[in-house]
């Protein structure tokens, strides 16, 4: 461990022992326990954790204020009026000129998390920040040891708070994956997210090396918010930390220093966003496609084309909406070659992709991931030309089959057409650098929301525009594409 962590470990230490020292941990774990739960962590495609910190040991003092409360409050006010995702307040007293009231003041003074910055080593510490209600904490995993961070996580979890495990290089990641694996989070537990943070700055010098971000993100762990730390000064710089791999950036010192901070954490979060879903959509362009399936006969096709769909689905498998090939060549007949024509299956057999590939109507087959090779054989021999879009299935244990296509996929439940959606926040995760059509549930209601949390290529609906199951109506249908465009637009602003 750096001398410069070592110390703050040390100092951290004798902070824990003096707080034990007053009150026994039981005492305090239940008195955090029992305190008004704070803001949570809202879902979204990039966060801005910006950073209220009053001196730095690199930068020396921050702000020139004589009412500390006053300007942390003000601070904090400036940066949730701009849209930030969290708030990180130093609570560290020695190096950073914080105090835990700091954070407790900030809390009080936005609705949005703050998260108490600080070298904690104790749970104890964990209970201190949601007493002063504080909705996450950050954990350093060179500063702990295994079953300590296990601990720490472990009382985070109980408080309700999200935690952002940092680490500096690629042997702190493959530690934080083991012991976040170990535990089986999955990235959120009860609400409360763990997310990994990559730290850019070099312990030894205190300086700042932006390249390791792009280096060490093909070791982020799978499944966890990743978030880039230290050496972002301008809205270009995080979008080029998103472009590496990065869901959100922690910045301080640029906020701490710009002439008007809420117009530089705005400009931050605005080239964050557009960056993440320039990411996610895997060739997104401003545009997520759209393809209403179970269509069953020529005037639901009709429809859905004037509404300006991108793909047509015909459902070949067991279903309140099967038809036969004969069916789908009539209903398909008068779609346009510009919208994709879909053959969609479950688990089919040789034979019946097959029978549908040589129909000659069908421009896709779409079919569980599992059956890839029995799918992909038959189209080599009948259908060259013919594209293959595997059905990801998302349960509680996780994504069924979860290989990387170069293609579109599916991302759904465990059963079609019955409007079960999947978790957004880890859908998105699984969209991360795919080309993934979200199903499952969808109406025109929620698709916005699927939308911004999840930055899909493309969306499926089914159930979500019908008066009965099999029975499109035409205005859910305009409905929809009217939600799906207006999220568009909300997302390119």
């Amino acid at each position: 461990m750096a001398d410069f962590l070592a110390k703050m470990a040390e100092l951290s230490r004798q902070r824990a022992q003096a707080t034990l020292a007053e009150t026994d941990l039981a005492r305090l774990r239940e008195r955090a326990l029992a305190s008004p739960r704070p803001s949570r962590l809202k879902r979204s495609p990039f966060v801005l954790i910006a950073e209220v910190k009053r001196a730095s040991p690199s930068e020396g003092r921050l702000s020139d204020d004589s009412d500390a409360i006053g300007f942390v409050t003000a601070q904090a006010r400036r940066y949730a009026q701009a849209g930030a995702g969290v708030i990180s307040v130093l609570t560290e007293p020695s190096a950073f000129a914080g105090d835990l009231t700091h954070a407790a003041a900030a809390a009080a003074a936005v609705d949005v998390p703050v998260m108490r910055k600080d070298f904690l080593v104790h749970p104890a510490q964990v209970y201190e920040a949601r007493l002063a209600g504080c909705g996450g904490v950050l954990l350093i995993t060179r500063m702990l040891g295994d079953d300590s961070l296990r601990a720490m996580l472990a009382a985070a979890e109980e408080c309700g708070l999200f935690a952002l495990v940092e680490s500096f290089d690629r042997a702190d990641l493959e530690r934080t994956g083991a012991v976040l694996g170990a535990r089986g989070t999955g990235g959120a537990r009860g609400g409360a997210p763990v997310m990994v943070g990559v730290n850019s700055r070099d312990l030894a010098t205190l300086g700042v090396a932006p390249a390791s971000l792009a280096s060490l993100a093909a070791h982020l762990p799978a499944g966890y918010v990743a978030i880039a730390e230290s050496g972002m000064h301008s809205a270009e710089d995080v979008a080029g930390a998103v472009g590496a791999g990065y869901d959100g950036a922690l910045v301080g010192t640029a906020l701490m220093r710009a002439a008007d901070a809420g117009e530089l954490a705005a400009g931050m979060i605005s080239a964050g966003r557009r960056a993440a879903l320039l990411r996610g959509g895997a060739g997104w362009t401003g545009r997520t496609r759209v393809k209403v399936c179970g269509v069953s006969d020529a005037a639901m096709a009709a429809v859905a084309v004037a509404c300006g769909v991108d793909a047509v689905g015909c459902v070949l498998a067991e279903s309140p909406r099967r038809v036969s090939v004969t069916q789908a060549e009539a209903t398909l007949a008068g779609v346009p070659a510009t919208v994709a024509k879909v053959a969609v299956f479950k688990a089919p057999t040789a034979a019946e992709v097959e029978e549908a590939a040589r129909l000659g109507v069908f421009t896709a087959v779409q079919a569980d991931a599992s059956c890839d090779t029995v799918v992909r054989a038959v189209l080599a021999r009948h259908a060259p030309g013919m594209a293959f879009v595997p059905v990801h299935r998302m349960g509680a244990d996780g994504v069924s089959d979860e290989g990387v296509y170069a293609g579109l996929c599916v991302l759904e439940g465990p059963k079609s057409g019955v409007g079960q959606t999947v978790d957004w926040g880890r859908a998105a995760v699984f969209a991360r650098g795919r080309r993934t059509m979200l199903a499952g549930g969808l109406h025109p209601g929620n698709v916005a929301e699927a939308m911004r949390v999840v930055r899909p290529f493309a969306v499926d609906v089914s159930s979500g525009v019908e008066t009965a199951p099999g029975r499109k109506d035409a205005g859910l249908i305009a409905d929809f594409l009217a939600a799906v465009r207006a999220a568009d637009a909300e997302a390119m602003a």
